[in-house]
């Protein structure tokens, strides 16, 4: 979806698959707004193919649970790796801990559909990866973090500058591919003239 790839039967092979993050590049490194979104898609995906019939659906298609299992267990096995995504006795302590007081998560019933649906980054209260924390009452614990941070930084504002200089691509024509550049439909999101879009940062 990000890319504008449009696979648009990616939800055929979700018993075979896992979600992913990105930690330095497009996406966000937070695998729980990846399950989300892609819950919200594939019901869209599904209840269309429905309504295009012009049928009322009477379910969802797709459960908070199955998001849950492609965020943890379906990773693990993508993995090959029985130990991970399951909390039983051998397995690695791999643990994100919520805080169900936190006012998003407060006063839901489901612990599935309350993370999926309602959670944040912000909720999470301790982090536990292979037995040690790494986050604790809301604190990273890693020692040094500060100049972990700066080294970083540094590096990135390198790659920034060089990527910065570089100059934009002309795509007209042909692509490599065979097939023509086209732009996309733009957005709007203004009313008037204006939609809206803004100049484009390499950030």
């Amino acid at each position: 979806m990000h890319y504008g790839h449009d696979n648009p039967v990616s939800h055929l092979i979700q018993d075979q698959a896992s979600l992913g993050i990105d930690t330095h590049f497009t996406f966000s490194s937070d695998l729980l707004t990846q399950a989300r979104i892609w819950l919200q898609a594939t019901r869209q995906t599904l209840h269309r193919k429905t309504l295009q019939n012009w049928e009322v659906p009477v379910n969802n298609p797709m459960s908070v649970n199955q998001a849950f299992l492609l965020a943890t267990r379906s990773g693990g096995l993508a993995l090959r790796r029985d130990d991970l995504g399951v909390l039983a006795e051998g397995a690695k302590a791999d643990l994100v801990v919520w805080d169900g007081k936190s006012p998003s998560l407060l006063g839901w019933n489901d612990p599935v559909a309350t993370v999926i649906i309602h959670a944040s980054i912000g909720d999470i209260k301790h982090v536990v990866v292979d037995g040690k924390f790494k986050k604790r009452d809301r604190k990273l614990t890693e020692e040094g973090y500060d100049a972990i941070q700066e080294r970083f930084l540094k590096s990135a504002r390198k790659i920034q500058k060089i990527w910065k200089e570089r100059p934009n691509p002309v795509l007209e024509g042909k692509s490599p591919s065979g097939f023509d550049y086209i732009r996309t439909k733009v957005a709007d999101v203004v009313r008037g003239s204006s939609d809206g879009y803004g100049d484009l940062h390499l950030e």
